[in-house]
């Protein structure tokens, strides 16, 4: 398989995906099991998710994603739908920092049948860039990143996992999750507007900036083989005061929050 046809084979399944999954990172990023790779690896297969139909949302859903992870040097460059689109430019001493990139696509009016009269927040890329702290137990990461269009806010991710390795193939982490977003961001997703008040019925709300949600992440990896990995994820969050006290959560959500799946993937080296 060509490297050109790899990358835009990575590329358009990353945006299929994005399209159905929230743009926080669940997890510090891939780990490596079993024998180091060669330059260019690319990890493909299918995958199921149970997730909220949108953010607050007290309704899930089942969607099938595809899960990819297209990586040079395991994470020099990567286009990952686990750990978006970007690239190490410093590693030293433990520490590793970057550029990243993350989608948010669109919540649709009426997003499963609950907003009807909110409007539709656009598409959203958000860039940014990553702090990583590596141990052999341990890994600590945060994330900064911007609305580059869509909802134009700010967002603050910090992730700290526990790591365990059960053989050479079987590698578990866990650990808390914290995320913070400016009055931008909270008024596209959890704001009243006047207009949408009309429409709605909801009371104005017009949050402020602070502290998002907060809660816990897992993951389990599995390498079968060389080539085949199974992966199992579960996430928890609580959203804080300034998007639990909106009218759209209070009314018809709920600040507790589950994402679960699980994927299969076959891997290429090249």
């Amino acid at each position: 398989m060509g490297l050109r046809r790899c990358i835009a084979l990575g590329l358009a399944l990353l945006a299929v995906y994005a399209g159905t999954a929230v743009a926080q990172p669940a997890a510090i990023g891939s780990e490596p099991a079993g024998p180091p790779p060669n330059d260019w690896t690319f990890d493909i297969g299918p995958g199921v998710v149970v997730a909220p139909w949108f953010e607050g949302s007290a309704y899930y859903r089942v969607l099938p994603i595809p899960n990819i992870d297209l990586r040079y040097q395991r994470d020099k460059f990567f286009i990952s739908a686990r750990d978006g689109v970007g690239g190490t430019l410093f590693d030293a001493a433990g520490f590793k920092a970057g550029p990243i990139l993350r989608y948010r696509f669109p919540r649709n009016d009426g997003e499963g049948g609950l907003l009807y009269g909110m409007g539709t927040v656009p598409f959203t890329v958000e860039g940014g860039g990553f702090l990583r702290y590596d141990l052999p137990y341990l890994s600590a990461k945060i994330e900064l990143r911007r609305g580059l269009g869509g909802h134009n806010g700010l967002v603050f991710d910090a992730l700290v996992d526990g790591k365990v390795r059960l053989g050479s193939n079987v590698f578990l982490s866990a650990g808390p999750r914290l995320s913070v977003t400016d009055g931008t961001y909270n008024q596209a997703y959890f704001g009243v507007n006047a207009g949408q008040s009309w429409n709605t019925g909801y009371a104005q709300y017009y949050p402020g900036g602070g502290l998002r949600s907060v809660g816990a992440g897992a993951s389990g990896v599995w390498r079968i083989n060389d080539n085949l990995t199974f992966v199992v994820f579960g996430s928890y969050s609580y959203l804080g005061d300034i998007a639990g006290n909106s009218p759209i959560i209070t009314n018809t959500g709920s600040r507790n929050q589950f994402v679960g799946g699980s994927a299969i993937s076959w891997r290429f080296e090249f």
